[in-house]
Order: C-alpha cells, then sequence, then structure tokens
C-alpha cells in the first residue's frame, strides 16, 4: 500500500511541476535578475526566498546549495526551488538540492 500513495504523491508532483515550472517561460531577465543577486554575495552568503521561506547558500564561484525551507507551503517552496533551477541552468549556475538542505521546518 504505500507503494502506491508514493507512487501518486509524485503523480501529483510531477503535473504540479508541468504546470508552473516546465511550462514556465523564463525571461532574459530573470537569468540577468539571478546572476546579480548570485555576484553579488560572497562564498558563505545566503539568499533567501522569503515567499517561499528556501535559503540558499552561496558555496563557490556561480555555486549555490540549498539550506533550507521553513515554510507552511511546501509545494510553493518546491515550485519555487525548481524555477529557481530553471534559470540558474540557463545562467550557467550550479545548484544543489539533493540531500542538500540543513533543515525543512513546517509551520501551521
Amino acid at each position: 500500500m504505500p507503494s502506491k500513495k508514493i507512487d501518486l504523491f509524485d503523480h501529483a508532483w510531477q503535473e504540479l511541476k508541468r504546470k508552473y515550472v516546465d511550462e514556465w517561460e523564463l525571461t532574459e531577465q530573470d537569468i540577468d535578475w539571478l546572476t546579480t543577486t548570485i555576484n553579488s554575495l560572497k562564498v558563505g552568503g545566503k539568499w533567501t526566498i522569503p515567499a517561499a521561506g528556501v535559503t540558499f547558500e552561496k558555496i563557490g564561484h556561480d555555486h549555490l546549495r540549498l539550506e533550507g525551507i521553513i515554510t507552511d507551503d511546501l509545494i510553493n517552496a518546491f515550485i519555487a526551488i525548481e524555477k529557481t533551477k530553471k534559470v540558474a541552468e540557463r545562467a550557467a549556475i550550479r545548484i544543489d538540492t539533493e540531500k542538500a538542505a540543513d533543515y525543512v521546518l513546517l509551520h501551521p
């Protein structure tokens, strides 16, 4: 039974990702904004997306790591992370998200 729940969640996430990330058209302004933001940080600096509760740490030149998530809307946080990854890929900025977060805190 747990396998069906995982499959259902994965299917739902893939549909949300397709609709809100894959079909989202990024612009040159998005790329310029992210590049400028990342270039303004020193290694060890933090960048937070307040509306999503997502924080990244700069760990190298053009290299970020997902530090953590504090949110009451995990789906919104995941969408923000995926959109950031999409822009970063076009801007040649590496973002580590797999097993990278130090913390994920959900609050009501």
